[in-house]
């Protein structure tokens, strides 16, 4: 997620919370008789609270408020949806001077491929996106569950390590999740 979208969550859900908080204690204030609780109620006009309903600005207030909510739903459902895409990763070349711009999802397609070799792998998926706020190159490997789980773990360091060499240093992870498929009983075994 980006840190953008983060930090508007994180002050969104605080801001409510906040709210929802004050709004609990004044509660409990109330009901628990606290003094400066029932004289703040004891002021309000209640009759003119009561014909708010009746105002003539009060249809146009919650209509207003319908399409603020919908389109702040709207949009936060949209940024914290969107998919985390990565840009691409400029390389510089000190021996030649040049700058390349590479793009990370048929890295991480290679990564996936050379993987997929592996003894006891049976698939594998790959994708470029932005895990803490770090472009990742990830990789899920679904495995025989009689893999050799170290030997497999070492190959991924390696196969990584390559990448991150061919990189040339930019600041990009490697990401490998190793699912196993679960085992089946022999037939014939024990039931």
């Amino acid at each position: 997620m980006k840190l953008r979208t983060v930090l508007v969550n994180r002050m969104l859900t605080f801001a409510v919370g906040a709210a929802l908080l004050g709004a609990g204690a004044f509660a409990l204030a109330w009901v628990w008789q606290v003094r400066f609780a029932r004289e703040w109620l004891a002021r309000l006009d209640r009759p003119r609270i009561i014909d708010i309903p009746d105002q003539s600005w009060w249809e146009g207030a919650l209509w207003t408020a319908v399409a603020v909510g919908v389109t702040i739903g709207t949009v936060l459902l949209a940024v914290n949806f969107s998919r985390r895409r990565t840009s691409r990763v400029q390389l510089y070349d000190e021996v030649t001077e040049a700058t390349l711009a590479v793009e990370l999802g048929p890295v991480a397609d290679g990564v996936a491929g050379e993987l997929a070799a592996l003894p006891g792998v049976r698939a594998t998926r790959s994708r470029a996106v932005v895990e803490r706020h770090l472009p990742t190159l990830s990789v899920t490997v679904y495995a025989d569950p009689n893999i050799d789980v170290a030997d497999f773990t070492a190959r991924a360091e390696e196969t990584a390590e390559r990448a991150a060499r061919a990189l040339g240093g930019a600041r990009v992870a490697t990401q490998v999740l190793l699912h196993l498929d679960p085992a089946h009983p022999e037939s014939g075994g024990q039931g």
